[in-house]
């Protein structure tokens, strides 16, 4: 439900799986984009109702608002009995369960982009989702070959961004302090932090290393680290005049599409490296 870029990739990932997806927008042209890719398994519908009815699950992908999100939960709730899964990144599902009747089968499934190229979906119950609902997510993530991870209950950003939101900070406060440039940043993550993190993860690299030795780390450092509790000017002026990114160009970084083009084939080549690997 919703085939912008998100629930495009969500539906490619389900019809590369061989399973069949019904798909909706209110601009047809976002579904046929997706028809001209020829996914033998996907049809859209006209209707919120003609695409939800008799389905099993209904992964719904409209824009992260609750303005947004609230009548299209309603339709599909009354237009199936089959588990609703919402994507969203900022949005506790606990804030979103009065627009479905028996909240027991509801949950978020928070994809990252792009959803047919990076494994982690972050699976988050509401109070009320039952263990039979948390039970079939995760199983149809996994036939999916996606990397579902259950978190015990919701928080705030998740987990995945709460992480991206505390080392951006740092990031960005390093490079404000003339400390080093945006490009050594991230050399310092790709060929560093970034390879270790991928195999082990932040905590049992810590193990790895000794936790006595990242105990005096942690303790020498916290107390030095950004605590800034609003964005960074270096992120505020680039948005206020327009450099937003791949999305316009310009940002950090000047972008092209070919450029683009080559760091989502690496993307995935890194990611199918590691699917090989577990």
């Amino acid at each position: 439900m919703g085939l912008g870029t998100m629930g495009s990739g969500i539906v490619r990932l389900l019809a590369r799986s061989g399973i069949i997806v019904r798909g909706y927008d209110p601009q047809p042209v976002a579904g046929d984009r997706l028809t001209d890719e020829g996914l033998a398994s996907f049809t859209t519908t006209t209707s919120i109702e003609d695409c939800v009815h008799g389905a099993d699950i209904v992964f719904e992908a409209v824009h992260e608002t609750l303005e947004a999100k609230a009548p299209v939960l309603r339709s599909i709730s009354a237009a199936t009995n089959g588990v609703i899964a919402s994507n969203t990144s900022t949005l506790m599902p606990s804030t979103m369960t009065g627009f479905v009747d028996r909240p027991e089968r509801f949950l978020v499934a928070h994809f990252f982009n792009p959803p047919e190229i990076v494994p982690l979906v972050e699976v988050i119950p509401a109070p009320e989702t039952s263990e039979e609902v948390k039970e079939q997510i995760m199983e149809i993530l996994r036939h999916l070959g996606s990397t579902p991870v259950l978190l015990d209950r919701e928080y705030p950003g998740f987990v995945a961004n709460r992480l991206q939101a505390a080392i951006l900070r740092e990031a960005l406060h390093l490079v404000e302090e003339g400390i080093v440039s945006p490009e050594n940043l991230d050399e310092v993550v790709r060929t560093g932090l970034g390879p270790r993190w991928s195999v082990a993860g932040p905590i049992g690299v810590a193990d790895l290393g000794g936790l006595d030795i990242f105990e005096r780390v942690c303790a020498e450092l916290f107390p030095r680290l950004s605590n800034a509790s609003q964005p960074p000017e270096a992120l505020t002026e680039r948005v206020a005049e327009g450099d937003l990114g791949a999305k316009s160009g310009r940002g950090f970084y000047r972008h092209t599409k070919e450029a683009d083009g080559e760091h989502f084939d690496q993307m995935a080549a890194l990611f199918a490296q590691l699917r090989k690997g577990n």
